[in-house]
């Protein structure tokens, strides 16, 4: 009689998890797409181009990069220090310094997807010059 009790009472306890198991088991959300991120360079001083950057994700960090120099060296723009990093949704500014006045590097942005998903997308690699003028003062007839 103590095993018709247990049993009736598994087969009642199996039943209920299996009606319950599509109600209590949370909808699939589609991850929405990662994309390369929204990058602009400018020479802003001699020597110096600086990158306004843009991370359109809802994940992951965002940095711009340089080929510089003969060799085409691969430099990261501030270092790659954490503030030179754009996370989701952020606009940043960053720059290369101490780069050849008068020469010109590659440049492109980069995204990267912190998610268990994973990957990368990066931008368009474009030219850019790197200026050799003095930088303006902001004062007048001196």
């Amino acid at each position: 009689m103590n095993r018709r009790i247990r049993g009736a009472f598994l087969l009642a306890v199996s039943a209920a998890a299996v009606t319950l198991t599509p109600f209590s088991a949370a909808p699939a959300v589609a991850a929405s797409p990662f994309k390369a991120p929204v990058v602009t360079f400018e020479g802003t001083g001699p020597g110096t181009v600086t990158a306004t950057l843009h991370n359109p994700n809802d994940r992951g960090q965002c940095w711009a990069e340089a080929g510089v120099g003969p060799n085409n060296d691969h430099v990261f723009f501030g270092e790659a220090k954490p503030e030179s990093l754009a996370q989701p949704g952020q606009t940043i500014k960053t720059s290369l310094t101490g780069l050849q006045p008068g020469s010109t590097i590659t440049a492109r942005g980069g995204c990267a997807d912190t998610s268990p998903a994973g990957g990368y997308e990066l931008g368009e690699t474009v030219t850019v010059a790197v200026p050799s003028g003095k930088p303006a003062t902001g004062s007048f007839g001196s």
